[in-house]
């Protein structure tokens, strides 16, 4: 399960999320943090439980293309998943989310207490305000698949496209 410990980020980044809480709450809205730090494994399940046999078999395959076969082995390892084929939670495989690195963390207002999960309440945008003040990237403002509560240190749009897999298993500590 990904954790909601702020202490599960990196440094930089736990600072920044400090930044985004205090700043919210001078706007009196309260954020909830649900997700930090997310496993490899965790991020294979989120990603294979949309998706068909064929989607996955292409990943797999795309994976062991670019080198990165410890990715394709964990994708292979957590197996099937229940969901709805198509309505895609993440499109980040394991490897290719910063949550991964202990770069991002997902979180929601609060409003009266209750999760404001309507993005086109105010409340997003004073949180994503938060965010790009604070120096992260905000998923709200992606162009595609926008994803209002991810809030991330990236150090470009991709791990993948950043790190050999040689650097990506020394970040994330497999080596």
């Amino acid at each position: 399960m990904a954790s909601t410990d702020l202490n599960d980020l990196i440094p930089e980044v736990k600072q920044r999320a400090e930044l985004v809480i205090a700043q919210c709450l001078a706007e009196k809205i309260n954020l909830l943090i649900y997700c930090t730090f997310r496993s490899l494994e965790e991020q294979s399940k989120l990603y294979r439980q949309s998706r068909t046999k064929k989607q996955i078999d292409k990943k797999i395959k795309y994976y062991q293309g670019l080198g990165f076969s410890f990715l394709a082995d964990i994708l292979i390892s957590v197996g099937p998943q229940e969901g709805v084929i198509g309505k895609h939670v993440t499109n980040a495989g394991p490897g290719e989310s910063y949550h991964n690195f202990h770069r991002a963390f997902d979180s929601v207002p609060l409003i009266g207490g209750k999760a404001m999960w309507q993005i086109n309440h105010p409340s997003w945008q004073v949180y994503g305000n938060a965010v790009i003040n604070a120096g992260l990237e905000w998923a709200g403002n992606w162009k595609k698949f926008k994803e209002y509560p991810h809030a991330q240190l990236g150090l470009g749009s991709n791990p993948l496209k950043i790190w050999t897999p040689e650097e990506m298993k020394r970040e994330l500590n497999i080596i």
